[in-house]
């Protein structure tokens, strides 16, 4: 059985962890700190174990629905909201609001990221992870306060996240604050910079 006591060193770095509070969409949230993460410590397994385990946190946390039990107006993209009244499209809104999330947002801290971290061994296992056991999980990806020193990294990385990229937004830790959560709720690494 997977748990934090075989990987204990890298549960206690808090490189990696899901948020206690979900994002203004109800989403929950795995926070990623990259400045706590040095490629010439980490042991590659442990952090393999640390990554799968956290992955299944996240994924307990979401709400997922049988796609058999799901009504036609339920499938975005059909086409049937657009025929409906107005009424009956903002009562749908609301409804979408208040449903359980089926995805997560992951939000990876860039700040004072340096060449330690361009652990692309990791990310080739990582985008492996996403794709073989977590497809459409993620919402979206927030990598905040990239400094210049990562566009070499993003060049290698970009591609291996196939699909994926196009969920990065490159954003300001004020921005993580004030548009995904409510005021003192985001993650502590992104408060008063």
């Amino acid at each position: 059985r997977l748990g934090p006591e075989l990987f204990a060193r890298e549960v206690r770095s808090r490189k990696t962890y899901v948020h206690n509070h979900r994002d203004l969409l109800g989403r929950p949230v795995l926070v990623v700190v990259a400045e706590r993460h040095n490629v010439m410590e980490r042991r590659l397994l442990e952090s393999q174990q640390m990554c799968a385990w956290c992955m299944e946190d996240l994924m307990a946390r979401l709400v997922t629905e049988d796609p058999m039990q799901q009504q036609p107006e339920d499938i975005s993209g059909s086409g049937v909201r657009d025929h409906m009244d107005g009424g009956v499209r903002d009562r749908m809104d609301e409804m979408d609001m208040d449903a359980p999330a089926e995805q997560a947002l992951a939000i990876c801290d860039l700040k004072n990221f340096s060449p330690l971290q361009a652990d692309l061994e990791f990310m080739r296992f990582l985008t492996d992870v996403l794709y073989r056991f977590y497809p459409r999980r993620l919402a979206r990806i927030l990598l905040v306060d990239a400094p210049d020193i990562f566009a070499d990294f993003w060049a290698t990385v970009r591609p291996l996240l196939r699909s994926y990229a196009n969920l990065v937004n490159f954003v300001q830790a004020e921005e993580v604050c004030r548009r995904y959560f409510e005021p003192g709720l985001a993650p502590v690494e992104f408060n008063n910079r």
